[in-house]
């Protein structure tokens, strides 16, 4: 499993390399890391680490990809990024139009539905194209009312992400 980690300004990426046990080797930005890992409470563990403890308390901070990570005398704000929060970051990012009035498909897919045509008024909300990808099916809106002036997929097409899918005037 892979992701990336981000503690206030840095983000490091971290790869799972091998489990048995309590025994954990991680890579983390290319440095690999052999850990033996105990969970001693609810969010609290114990890692050593080349023959040095650390004492680590974990609690989930405002969802379930933000947590609060205390060592020592230190506090860490971290958030975890993996495939589904990328996903969700670049959904977001997508609801709506760009300055252009272009809608992008921002993650690799599968277009379920075309639901306007060139020429075709929408209102505000309307949906105009649904798309699959990761074993779910994402509708993309109109953030306000226009024309459509190209439609540029068709149901079926394979998308990539960034593609370019309708263009409002």
């Amino acid at each position: 499993m892979d992701f990336e980690v981000i503690i206030g300004d840095r983000t490091a990426s971290i790869e799972y390399l091998e489990k048995n046990g309590n025994y954990l080797k991680v890579s983390v930005d290319g440095k690999i890391y052999e850990l033996d890992t105990v969970t001693t409470g609810n969010g609290v563990y114990s890692i050593l680490s080349n023959g040095k403890s650390y004492d680590i308390d974990v609690v989930q901070g405002k969802s379930n990809k933000h947590f609060i990570v205390n060592s020592d005398m230190s506090e860490y704000k971290i958030e975890i990024v993996d495939a589904e929060s990328r996903y969700m970051k670049a959904m977001n990012k997508a609801k709506g139009f760009d300055e252009g009035n272009i809608i992008f498909c921002p993650m690799p897919g599968k277009i379920v539905k075309v639901l306007v045509s060139a020429g075709d008024s929408v209102e505000s909300g309307q949906t105009l194209v649904i798309v699959s990808a990761m074993k779910m099916e994402s509708e993309f809106k109109a953030s306000k009312a226009g024309i459509i002036k190209e439609v540029a997929v068709k149901e079926e097409d394979t998308v990539i992400g960034g593609q370019k899918m309708i263009v409002m005037e």
